[in-house]
């Protein structure tokens, strides 16, 4: 009900915030249904009726939150993203040292995406079709990816675990973390061929990005 200055009462909020993580949860759980579905089946073989009936609802209130299946596969892709990057940066928060959030970054990064490249692997030709998307998606949250580096990398500046840079350095230094590792998501580069087991080479590559390659004196 709206009050004489056009605001929602504080009873009507808390309806609307029921209303909004109800929507939550039931989006939460037809993606969650949906992922599993097309990880096992496939994308074409997976249907609407059937990921109504794993998350226990009709198909009219499927219909209602997605006009179509693949506006589904794109937020099954697009949550993918968002829970890579809330998960590093939930890890990393309780990491004590700048030199450990870039490595539970760079763990945490290959694990999410072996995981989602197995999902690509089932869906094959299928994900071809949603390329554009995928590439759009990517895209939006490399800003994200790059952010989170910059923090750790601030972070380490900041106590004097890293040498003093200034903002732009800093940038430059994100951007290149980020860009070396997402050379690894190419796998026409045969030279990249350690994309298999790169997790056990963690440290060395991280501690390689922070003390160079110089012999110590």
């Amino acid at each position: 009900m709206l009050t004489k200055f056009g605001l929602k009462s504080k009873n009507g909020r808390k309806v609307m915030d029921k209303v909004l993580q109800k929507d939550e949860i039931i989006v939460k759980e037809v993606v969650e249904a949906a992922k599993a579905l097309f990880q096992r089946y496939g994308l074409k073989k997976t249907t609407m009726e059937d990921i109504a009936k794993y998350v226990g609802k009709g198909k009219s209130t499927l219909y209602y939150y997605f006009p179509s299946k693949n506006e589904i596969f794109e937020a099954v892709v697009e949550y993918e993203m968002k829970e890579l990057f809330r998960s590093i940066a939930a890890v990393a928060n309780d990491a004590t040292t700048a030199r450990a959030k870039l490595k539970v970054y760079v763990t945490n990064r290959f694990a999410k995406l072996q995981e989602m490249a197995n999902l690509s692997q089932v869906l094959k030709e299928e994900i071809m079709g949603h390329a554009c998307m995928i590439f759009q998606l990517k895209k939006k949250y490399l800003e994200v990816e790059i952010n989170l580096v910059y923090e750790f990398i601030k972070f380490g500046v900041a106590q004097q675990e890293f040498k003093l840079m200034d903002d732009e350095h800093c940038d430059t230094l994100a951007r290149v973390i980020v860009a070396t590792f997402k050379g690894f998501e190419m796998p026409n580069l045969a030279v990249l061929d350690l994309s298999k087991n790169i997790a056990e080479h963690t440290d060395f590559l991280i501690d390689t990005f922070i003390e160079g390659i110089a012999a110590k004196k």
